[in-house]
């Protein structure tokens, strides 16, 4: 009985330590990323948010790309959430030159990427010093298809 008790009390602690770390760390992504919205409906919006780390980028130096999905509650109180179950893609383009595309890195290229938990992280090494343009397009939310919507993030690399 002592065994299943401390394995009981070490998967508590376990899981409560993963939420907190996970919270932590989201509160952090958000208050120093860019934030933008991508769909509106009856006061409720989907937002992206994009994170490259380390931040500032540099060229030639590898980086992970951080974007949460969240639902945006407008004039609400609750604020945000991550928004579970989003079907997307991801494309860097430099010079509108497509250098880089989330789904064939997944090998699916042109497919639609599907994020469970709404947080997804890639790596990408920029080649060249400038401003490259990150582009998300969903295609679906919790399992339903939408007309695709994009939005555009700035990556200026140093």
């Amino acid at each position: 009985m002592d065994k299943v008790r401390h394995h009981y009390h070490l998967r508590t602690v376990v899981v409560t330590l993963m939420i907190s770390v996970g919270i932590l760390c989201t509160h952090i992504s958000i208050t120093s990323a860019q934030t933008s919205s991508l769909k509106k409906s009856s006061g409720v919006s989907l937002g992206a948010v994009l994170q490259p780390s380390p931040s500032p980028v540099h060229k030639g130096v590898p980086t992970n790309i951080t974007i949460i999905f969240l639902t945006l509650r407008v004039g609400q109180k609750g604020g945000s959430m991550l928004q579970p179950h989003v079907d997307y893609d991801v494309t860097i383009l430099k010079n509108g030159k497509q250098e880089f595309q989330v789904s064939a890195f997944a090998g699916q290229p042109g497919q639609p990427l599907h994020s469970d938990g709404g947080i997804i992280i890639f790596p990408y090494t920029f080649q060249q010093r400038g401003v490259y343009v990150a582009t998300v397009t969903v295609y679906g939310i919790l399992f339903n298809p939408i007309r695709p919507d994009s939005v555009q993030f700035p990556v200026n690399v140093t």
